[in-house]
């Protein structure tokens, strides 16, 4: 078979697959959604001829072309598509969450482009010719994390190729109404090499992806194709707003029709009789295949259990951080730092990474200011095999990259059975004067993401233990929240089983060390109070002064885990007897973390009285003063409980 013979075969193998999945819609045997690549299968088989076994392609919404042009067998995707066990996802993803081999794809427009540039950073550390080819449409050029991601890759010479599919409309929008400027601009902009061809032609397709791809893998920077296309069928199913006439004259540069022309009649019936042949054998055996099992998919920390929890000796928070990341880059390779000015004479903007750039320069890396693409190629690192620690310089900003977080990260982990091992860590709270955006704990932004972990450092944990447990065996991600008022304090150390005047134990029971404080083991507390990172010294001091002063009994306990919420490690910690239960946090009471941990003592029975203490439902003022009216401090705490007991 020649090459336009099984190119041929390539295209007409997903137009026809496509046409038979908007068939079942038709019948109602298929649910959700479904966009087609009809009209476009050029594009990708002309460029698969050129990728690689150990080469990276990460593809869009419009996947189906893509994935099977890659290679992709037609039962996996069928299988998703329709919700069977033999989904490459287990039915779990459908139509838009693909991944098989060295093939991802994703439903948020723009979000794979930074993972892509992650992932083709990875293959450059490892000295691969591996390219990476990030896929995506008109319409995703007006999502601004492409241009962070452009950056980077031009920035960081990057061996990936971003391939431009101007279908002529997003959506049902047509691209000369939603983007300015040129495609070519865009990537000129950033100084990428990039390339315009205006085809449905196969071959000239072929030629045109066979520089692109030697270029990126030879030089190892980045390049941009742009190939003008049509989509002959609707965006999704029968959305279809365009005028019949405008899709009339595209049809006459089909795809196929091209290829067939130059083939001729009698090579291409033998070709589609055993085109369809193959899809009808599958969609018949797929249809009848087990449904998909009720389960839930993902990947849990398996980390040893074996840490001293409690400080042993006085150090600063900051000094513990830093020797923590200084272990962990230093007994393995594959860990990097990225984030914005980290390194010397900086050393980050609360001096964390001071000195750690001039030991580890190649893998301590000061980033533009971009944290959506930071997190995503962090995203796209961990997938390849890197362990990234990324700094988001304020709390504040982790909003910036959310999207990588909850639709990229938490999603890979669960879809695909993949290991995520991306740490995020970030200074949170208010206490220096600092204002409304750069003041605020979004901590609970984060505890309702499935798949990730959330741990908060406190003065009483074993700052240096936790992170070096914390980064051991990671598979999926995990946000580290670093109280910025914890940085220049003392950690407070445990001697004897005591932490100052308070007696200490722990529990265990769920991925990170819950720790208990009493100031009298032998009595039933009147009230308990449940808190986690800079509000632990002032729960300490109200617990004392109540005791003091009114002899009433607070015990005091201290989360590092905050998601999941270690509902096992209280359960087992509280005392069913005392009256009642408060949650302490230095977040709005709105929706927050002390909602969350109320309803499950609820769920478990607890039949105390249930309160909360938190900052007031409003922005963060700026300077100490007027923050203090808003924050939630040990006067607020005691005031509250002295309310409740009378």
């Amino acid at each position: 078979m020649t090459r336009l013979e099984r190119q041929y075969a390539s295209m007409l193998t997903i137009r026809y697959f496509e046409e038979k999945v908007l068939d079942l819609f038709s019948k109602n045997l298929v649910s959700g959604t479904t966009h087609t690549y009809i009209g476009q299968e050029a594009t990708a088989v002309a460029l698969m001829e050129h990728v690689k076994e150990n080469d990276i392609v990460f593809s869009n919404h419009r996947c189906h072309g893509h994935y099977l042009a890659y290679g992709g067998p037609p039962e996996l995707l069928l299988g998703e598509i329709l919700t069977k066990e033999c989904g490459m996802c287990r039915g779990n993803g459908g139509s838009q969450h693909l991944h098989y081999r060295n093939f991802y794809t994703n439903g948020v427009q723009g979000g794979t482009v930074p993972n892509g540039v992650g992932m083709a950073w990875s293959e450059k550390t490892k000295g691969t010719d591996h390219i990476v080819v990030v896929f995506m449409g008109d319409g995703t050029l007006g999502q601004g994390v492409v241009y962070e991601s452009f950056n980077i890759a031009s920035l960081f010479e990057l061996p990936v190729l971003f391939v431009i599919e101007n279908n002529q409309y997003a959506m049902s929008t047509r691209t000369i109404d939603a983007l300015a400027g040129s495609f070519g601009g865009r990537a000129q902009a950033f100084n990428i090499q990039h390339n315009e061809i205006s085809s449905n032609d196969v071959e000239v397709l072929t030629r045109s992806f066979e520089q692109a791809v030697e270029y990126v893998r030879q030089t190892k920077r980045p390049f941009c194709q742009i190939v003008h296309t049509y989509r002959l069928a609707a965006h999704s199913k029968g959305d279809d707003v365009r005028p019949p006439e405008e899709i009339a004259l595209h049809r006459e540069r089909d795809p196929i029709a091209i290829a067939r022309a130059r083939l001729g009649d009698d090579i291409c019936r033998q070709i589609e009789t055993d085109v369809k042949a193959r899809v009808d054998e599958v969609v018949s055996r797929v249809l009848n295949s087990r449904p998909s099992e009720k389960k839930t998919v993902g990947l849990s920390n398996s980390r040893a259990k074996d840490l001293d929890v409690y400080n042993r000796t006085s150090v600063r928070c900051v000094e513990a951080i830093n020797r923590a990341i200084d272990e962990t880059l230093a007994s393995n390779t594959n860990a990097l730092l990225l984030g914005e000015d980290l390194c010397d004479p900086y050393g980050g903007a609360f001096k964390v990474t001071k000195g750690l750039s001039s030991r580890y320069p190649d893998r301590v890396i000061n980033m533009p200011i971009s944290e959506a693409a930071i997190v995503g190629c962090g995203v796209g690192l961990a997938m390849n095999g890197k362990t990234p620690i990324v700094e988001v310089m304020f709390g504040d900003f982790i909003t910036l990259g959310l999207d990588q977080l909850l639709n990229h990260a938490a999603k890979y982990v669960w879809l695909f059975d993949k290991k995520v091992p991306l740490v995020i860590r970030t200074p949170m709270g208010a206490g220096r004067g600092y204002g409304p955006t750069h003041s605020q704990s979004l901590e609970k932004l984060m505890i309702g993401i499935p798949m990730i972990e959330v741990m908060a450092l406190s003065p009483v944990h074993n700052v240096l233990n936790l992170y070096r447990y914390a980064l051991s065996d990671l598979r999926r991600p995990l946000v580290i929240i670093e109280n910025k008022k914890m940085y220049g304090q003392r950690l407070l150390p445990c001697s004897n089983g005591n932490i100052g005047d308070f007696f200490a134990c722990h529990r265990w029971n769920d991925t990170f060390p819950t720790i208990k404080l009493t100031l009298d083991p032998e009595s039933q507390p009147d009230v308990t109070l449940v808190t986690f990172g800079g509000m632990v010294p002032d729960a300490m001091d109200a617990a004392m002064h109540l005791l003091l002063e009114e002899e009433v009994q607070v015990d005091v306990i201290v989360l590092s885990q905050i998601a999941p919420i270690p509902i096992g490690d209280l359960v087992d910690l509280i005392d069913r007897g005392c009256s009642w239960i408060g949650v302490v946090e230095e977040g709005t009471v709105h929706g927050g973390v002390g909602a969350e941990i109320i309803a499950g003592l609820a769920e478990q029975g607890f039949r105390s009285g249930f309160f909360r203490v938190a900052a007031e439902n409003q922005p963060i003022p700026n300077g100490v003063e007027l923050e203090s009216y808003v924050l939630p401090n040990a006067s607020k705490i005691v005031n509250r409980i002295r309310g409740l007991l009378r």
